[in-house]
């Protein structure tokens, strides 16, 4: 996947089409992507006590992952591109941007 974690990203469909985040986790297996502020659902946990007294669980909300094919990298530009992969001189792989065509 040419997601990585710690990217900004666009979302481009969906229900939070439009909304720009960072990437918290990439999920290869599955091709999905969880992106911060995007895509939060509520979670019902068990309420219990801790060992120090304090109160856990209840209804939390949290960041549920996407479809990777439902983001878009953003460049330096802050515009949405595609990913290109391509090998530098030492033979490592590096980002390009489709966009521009400057690394990324």
């Amino acid at each position: 996947m040419r997601i990585k974690k710690g990217d900004t990203v666009l979302v481009i469909a969906g229900k939070d089409k439009g909304v720009t985040g960072k990437v918290l986790a990439v999920n290869t297996v599955t091709a999905r992507v969880t992106v911060e502020g995007v895509n939060r659902v509520k979670k019902h946990t068990k309420e219990d006590t801790s060992q120090r007294g304090a109160k856990v669980g209840g209804i939390l909300t949290i960041e549920a992952p996407i479809a990777y094919s439902n983001v878009m990298l953003l460049d330096d530009d802050n515009k949405a591109t595609r990913i290109a992969v391509r090998k530098n001189e030492e033979g490592k792989n590096i980002r390009i941007s489709r966009r521009t065509g400057g690394d990324l």
